[in-house]
């Protein structure tokens, strides 16, 4: 059947993106043609009756629809549609409903932190209350408390400005007892954390380790330091969303679906790796190294980045980590590796010019001397 599917998104942002193009895939199965129309935050209201009307669309996916309020059942009438990150036990009652799988990444992330054996750790939600920011709460939070472990929880007072809430949460940051982990509900909030850590001279990952949600590149590759994240599947969410949503026009009674879409991969940045290393030149050598150990940088380019020369860089950051450049180098190439192969639709035969290795070879060679396994059987062992 052929026809337009409307996607309305809340923002054009990365994460959307990737939705429209899991959307996109299932799309040309059957013909469609997918419609982007973008909330973009503006001020004047969408003309729903007015797009409806053009259109005439065979279905509709609303992206974050909480925050679309000229989407109702009174604007679109009869037309099949599916919910992207809505509530499911909110306002829009029965329905179609794919979120992300919110209690796994709260889980997750108190896997990476406990793994710092650090003796505090912290929450920080999003400006406004939203169903995955609690789920991603109770299961961090459930995951410390196994270990004997709780978190302080930022709670910002409802319908505050950002400058006032930049405040709060900076004097909050600046009072968290240290070393401390910390769990940021997504990206943007993380880089937040982040920029004002820096601001109230804080050390980030030696005071504060923080972790975000989505893996957003520009933003993740961009902060001081790089930002550890969590990498969602948000092709599949969109996948997701065409496929119920084919199942509703096909079968108007077909049965009301709650499905989620998972964690594809953890890239782990600066922002967590934690070293006791009291010289600034090593602290700067392992800054530019976690930048572009995946263009191809060299030891001697390292060294110059420390302002040393080669064997005198090599000896004082041995002394501060306990291994060589070239060690760190192969090892932070081998995480993102591992994190790309958690993805199933990575090719594998694109690994090594994608992660910095000279040759498919020499990547082959790293990897099974690290886990005993070739690429493809440590993949099917996930």
């Amino acid at each position: 059947m052929t026809g337009t599917v409307l996607f309305f998104v809340y923002s054009n942002k990365y994460i959307c993106a990737n939705r429209i193009e899991g959307a996109r895939r299932y799309a040309e199965r059957r013909g469609w043609d997918i419609q982007v129309v973008e909330r973009n935050n503006a001020d004047r209201p969408l003309d729903v009756n007015g797009i409806i009307g053009f259109w005439k669309p065979v279905g509709i996916i609303a992206e974050c629809a909480g925050g679309i309020p000229e989407l109702s059942r009174r604007t679109i009438g009869r037309i099949p549609i599916v919910y992207l990150d809505e509530d499911p036990n909110g306002e829009k009652g029965r329905a179609l409903y794919v979120n992300s799988d919110s209690p796994r990444i709260g889980e997750l992330v108190a896997k990476e932190l406990l793994l710092l054996d650090l003796p505090h750790y912290a929450f920080v939600g999003w400006r406004e209350p939203r169903f995955w920011v609690k789920d991603r709460l109770d299961a961090f939070r459930s995951g410390l408390r196994l270990h004997g472990k709780d978190c302080a929880v930022f709670e910002c007072p409802p319908k505050l400005s950002d400058a006032r809430r930049r405040a709060l949460l900076g004097k909050w940051i600046k009072s968290l007892p240290k070393p401390c982990g910390v769990f940021a509900v997504h990206d943007p909030v993380a880089e937040e954390v982040l920029q004002l850590a820096f601001a109230n001279g804080i050390t980030v990952p030696d005071e504060l380790a923080v972790i975000g949600v989505d893996d957003d590149p520009i933003i993740c590759e961009r902060t001081t330091p790089p930002l550890t994240s969590i990498g969602l599947d948000f092709e599949l969410g969109g996948f997701l969303c065409a496929q119920l949503l084919d199942e509703r026009i096909k079968n108007p009674k077909f049965a009301d679906v709650k499905l989620r879409y998972g964690v594809t991969s953890v890239t782990r940045r600066l922002s967590t790796r934690r070293f006791n290393c009291g010289d600034r030149r090593v602290s700067a050598a392992i800054t530019f190294i976690r930048r572009t150990a995946c263009d191809g940088t060299t030891v001697p380019m390292v060294a110059a980045a420390m302002g040393l020369r080669r064997r005198m860089a090599e000896i004082v950051f041995r002394r501060e980590t306990g291994h060589s450049i070239h060690d760190e180098i192969r090892d932070v190439r081998l995480e993102r590796v591992e994190s790309l192969l958690r993805n199933p639709r990575q090719q594998i035969s694109a690994l090594a010019e994608l992660c910095g290795w000279k040759s498919a070879a020499a990547l082959r060679t790293a990897f099974r001397t690290k886990h005993g396994k070739s690429l493809a059987e440590w993949r099917a062992s996930l």
